[in-house]
Protein backbone atom coordinates (compact mmCIF):
# COMPACT_ATOMS: atom_id res chain seq x y z
CA UNK A 1 0.00 0.00 0.00
CA UNK A 2 1.58 3.65 -0.77
CA UNK A 3 -1.49 6.61 0.06
CA UNK A 4 -4.03 4.08 0.13
CA UNK A 5 -3.88 2.76 -2.92
CA UNK A 6 -2.32 -0.73 -3.84
CA UNK A 7 0.57 -1.42 -5.25
CA UNK A 8 1.99 -4.88 -6.67
CA UNK A 9 5.79 -5.35 -5.57
CA UNK A 10 8.68 -7.64 -5.39
CA UNK A 11 11.89 -7.89 -3.26
CA UNK A 12 12.94 -10.73 -5.70
CA UNK A 13 15.23 -8.99 -7.60
CA UNK A 14 18.85 -9.06 -9.21
CA UNK A 15 21.07 -9.68 -5.80
CA UNK A 16 22.64 -6.63 -7.27
CA UNK A 17 20.41 -4.48 -5.19
CA UNK A 18 20.64 -6.10 -1.67
CA UNK A 19 23.05 -4.91 0.77
CA UNK A 20 23.95 -1.05 2.08
CA UNK A 21 24.06 2.21 0.42
CA UNK A 22 26.33 4.69 2.16
CA UNK A 23 27.64 8.34 1.40
CA UNK A 24 30.14 10.68 3.67
CA UNK A 25 28.11 11.01 6.73
CA UNK A 26 26.21 8.35 8.80
CA UNK A 27 22.89 7.69 6.91
CA UNK A 28 22.35 4.68 5.32
CA UNK A 29 19.93 2.49 3.27
CA UNK A 30 19.68 -1.46 3.92
CA UNK A 31 18.07 -3.16 1.45
CA UNK A 32 17.59 -7.61 2.98
CA UNK A 33 17.38 -9.74 0.29
CA UNK A 34 13.98 -10.95 2.74
CA UNK A 35 12.15 -8.19 1.71
CA UNK A 36 13.06 -5.84 5.02
CA UNK A 37 15.78 -3.09 5.13
CA UNK A 38 15.66 0.18 6.80
CA UNK A 39 16.78 4.18 6.37
CA UNK A 40 18.69 5.90 8.75
CA UNK A 41 18.99 9.95 7.54
CA UNK A 42 22.22 11.91 7.40
CA UNK A 43 20.36 14.52 9.55
CA UNK A 44 17.36 14.18 11.64
CA UNK A 45 16.00 17.90 12.59
CA UNK A 46 13.68 18.23 15.50
CA UNK A 47 11.34 15.80 15.76
CA UNK A 48 7.55 15.66 17.11
CA UNK A 49 7.30 13.53 20.73
CA UNK A 50 6.01 10.33 18.92
CA UNK A 51 8.96 9.99 16.73
CA UNK A 52 12.18 8.75 17.63
CA UNK A 53 15.90 9.41 16.12
CA UNK A 54 17.24 6.50 13.93
CA UNK A 55 16.75 4.16 11.56
CA UNK A 56 13.29 3.45 10.13
CA UNK A 57 12.62 -0.09 9.93
CA UNK A 58 10.24 -1.37 6.84
CA UNK A 59 9.32 -3.72 3.80
CA UNK A 60 10.77 -2.49 0.49
CA UNK A 61 9.79 -3.85 -3.49
CA UNK A 62 10.22 -2.89 -6.52
CA UNK A 63 7.36 -1.88 -8.34
CA UNK A 64 5.43 -4.00 -10.83
CA UNK A 65 3.82 -3.20 -14.17
CA UNK A 66 0.41 -4.78 -15.20
CA UNK A 67 2.51 -7.47 -16.88
CA UNK A 68 4.04 -8.49 -13.66
CA UNK A 69 7.75 -7.08 -14.54
CA UNK A 70 10.03 -5.01 -12.60
CA UNK A 71 9.31 -0.86 -13.35
CA UNK A 72 12.59 1.04 -14.50
CA UNK A 73 12.80 4.03 -16.71
CA UNK A 74 15.46 4.72 -19.08
CA UNK A 75 18.04 7.38 -18.59
CA UNK A 76 20.49 9.16 -20.25
CA UNK A 77 22.94 7.85 -17.40
CA UNK A 78 21.12 4.22 -17.55
CA UNK A 79 17.77 3.17 -15.80
CA UNK A 80 16.06 4.31 -12.53
CA UNK A 81 13.95 1.56 -10.80
CA UNK A 82 10.69 3.16 -8.40
CA UNK A 83 11.14 1.09 -5.05
CA UNK A 84 8.68 1.69 -2.13
CA UNK A 85 9.52 1.58 1.48
CA UNK A 86 6.30 0.78 3.86
CA UNK A 87 7.33 1.49 7.58
CA UNK A 88 7.08 -1.32 10.05
CA UNK A 89 7.76 0.07 12.71
CA UNK A 90 6.90 3.29 15.09
CA UNK A 91 9.35 5.58 13.40
CA UNK A 92 8.53 6.55 9.58
CA UNK A 93 9.64 8.91 7.13
CA UNK A 94 9.41 13.12 6.82
CA UNK A 95 8.82 13.48 10.97
CA UNK A 96 6.84 10.67 11.22
CA UNK A 97 4.18 11.76 9.29
CA UNK A 98 4.37 9.51 5.97
CA UNK A 99 4.21 5.86 6.62
CA UNK A 100 5.78 5.03 2.62
CA UNK A 101 7.59 6.59 0.75
CA UNK A 102 8.59 5.98 -3.09
CA UNK A 103 12.50 6.14 -3.96
CA UNK A 104 14.48 5.82 -6.72
CA UNK A 105 17.54 2.94 -7.24
CA UNK A 106 19.78 4.62 -10.05
CA UNK A 107 21.76 2.34 -11.95
CA UNK A 108 24.89 3.57 -13.84
CA UNK A 109 26.15 2.11 -16.98
CA UNK A 110 29.29 1.96 -15.37
CA UNK A 111 27.25 -0.61 -12.87
CA UNK A 112 27.66 1.80 -10.02
CA UNK A 113 23.69 2.52 -8.35
CA UNK A 114 22.94 5.21 -6.10
CA UNK A 115 19.96 6.51 -4.42
CA UNK A 116 17.81 9.33 -5.72
CA UNK A 117 16.61 10.48 -2.33
CA UNK A 118 20.49 11.17 -0.99
CA UNK A 119 22.79 12.80 -2.71
CA UNK A 120 25.85 10.65 -2.35
CA UNK A 121 24.54 7.30 -0.93
CA UNK A 122 25.83 4.65 -3.52
CA UNK A 123 26.28 0.60 -3.01
CA UNK A 124 28.39 -0.53 -1.04
CA UNK A 125 30.71 -3.48 -2.63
Amino acid sequence: MHHEKEVKTTYQVDEKFYGVYTGRKNGHLKLNSDGTGAYLYDYQAFLPENCEKGEIPFDWGFILDEKGEIVKFERSYGYSYPIIYSCTGLNSFQGCTQTSLIDYLLVYKDGTITVSSSDDWHKAD
